[in-house]
């Protein structure tokens, strides 16, 4: 992860007790979605710090709010974040590819059943083939072993390309033993995404959910700086944006800088396309993964051995015993 001077904020994080935000890698791995394997290709993002108030964010056309941060209705389209309008304008971005729907009305579960499982919980699954080193089905790519990030030279390791592992407070050489450190990170910043939602009176989805742990595991200040993508996710949702289209807006529009009055994405060249694209894909990419996972449990169950005879018989004898 790319250290930034935002010492602020991680003095607040560790006040929580919970350890700074930082991210596991530092660059976002781009696959075929249909491949069992990725490589490396672009480095990580991580948003600077922003100022108490925000005079300015990414827009859509519908109407803008009161409520902070101030949003200018200056774009044509509900899924182009275009700049202010005190600023430059750019050329629009052309709408982003259709993305894979995972179940809107589908609600988060308790946190620990996401993360429980370790390599294999729903959240290393999913996150990690958002990253490149998880196939759709859970399979641990090349990725998962070990590659070098090629924007800072850092060897990353397991399912969230994880890189702190020469770190003394680490120490870790093995990616089971990476994912368990980024797991126990990523279980903190949850908590704290939900109890801003829950500040926030919003119930997440577990399409909603995921899409926030992946964003913090790309680029942790997206999510617990502030305004962060809760915040954007709820203003999504005044827009009258649902489903995954709010869920792009938000993660697109936690990587706007009010400070800059710009995008701080340089990983992704600070440009506005580039960073539509590489949400749309890391989002298109949970859901599938997702979508692989349900149909794996619902196949399991239905071939959930049938009870034998004399499996049967006790269970008559038990229950003609409770009838008397």
């Amino acid at each position: 992860m790319k250290s930034l001077a935002l010492l602020t904020p991680g003095l607040l994080y560790l006040s929580l007790g919970i350890a700074p935000a930082a991210h596991a890698d530092t660059v976002a791995l781009t696959f075929d979605p249909t491949a069992p394997s990725s490589s490396p290709a672009s480095e990580d993002l991580q948003p600077e710090e922003s100022l108490p108030e925000v005079a300015s964010a990414p827009t859509t056309e519908a109407p803008a709010t009161t409520t902070s941060p101030a949003i200018a209705s200056t774009s044509p389209s509900p899924l182009t974040f275009a700049p202010p309008a005190n600023t430059p304008a750019k050329p629009t971005v052309a709408p982003p590819p259709t993305v894979a729907q995972a179940p809107p009305a589908t609600k988060a579960e308790d946190s620990s059943q996401l993360f429980a499982g370790g390599s294999n919980s729903l959240v290393a699954r999913t996150v990690g083939h958002a990253e490149g080193t998880r196939g759709a089905d859970g399979g641990k790519t090349q990725a998962y072993y070990g590659h070098v990030d090629p924007g800072n030279g850092v060897w990353n390791l397991g399912s969230f390309s994880f890189q702190h592992c020469r770190e003394a407070q680490y120490n870790c050489s093995t990616p089971d033993q990476a994912d368990r450190h980024q797991l126990r990170r990523l279980q903190g910043q949850a908590e704290i995404m939900r109890q801003r939602a829950e500040r926030l009176q919003m119930e997440l989805s577990l399409q909603e959910e995921l899409n926030g742990i992946d964003l913090a595991n790309q680029a942790p200040l997206a999510v617990l700086d502030s305004p962060g993508y809760i915040e954007w996710l709820k203003k999504a949702q005044e827009k009258g944006l649902k489903g995954s289209d709010a869920v792009l807006w938000a993660r697109v529009s936690s990587y706007w800088d009010p400070r800059l009055n710009g995008w701080n994405a340089p990983g992704l060249g600070n440009e506005e396309g580039r960073i539509t694209h590489d949400q749309n894909r890391r989002m298109t990419a949970i859901a599938r993964a997702l979508d692989y996972y349900q149909q794996q449990v619902a196949t399991r169950s239905k071939q959930k051995p049938a009870p034998s005879l004399a499996e049967q018989r006790a269970d008559d004898i038990i229950s003609q015993d409770l009838s008397n």
